[in-house]
């Protein structure tokens, strides 16, 4: 089963940098529609999530 955690940092990155800029494309172009409008509030909850999924994956292995 798939599972982010058992990622590398590198693969993490790379998908987090990836989801940002397709969110700061979808900013800064500004499309009009349904569609993009809930793209972008998805993007921006996926981003948020796995922001603080990140931060606590730093604490969790700090304690160790």
């Amino acid at each position: 089963m798939f599972s982010y955690r058992n990622l590398s940092s590198r693969t993490r990155t790379i998908i987090l940098l990836s989801l940002l800029g397709l969110l700061i494309i979808l900013i800064v172009t500004d499309p009009k529609g349904d569609f993009f409008n809930f793209l972008r509030g998805f993007l921006n909850g996926m981003l948020i999530v796995m922001f603080l999924g990140e931060v606590g994956l730093y604490f969790m292995s700090r304690k160790k």
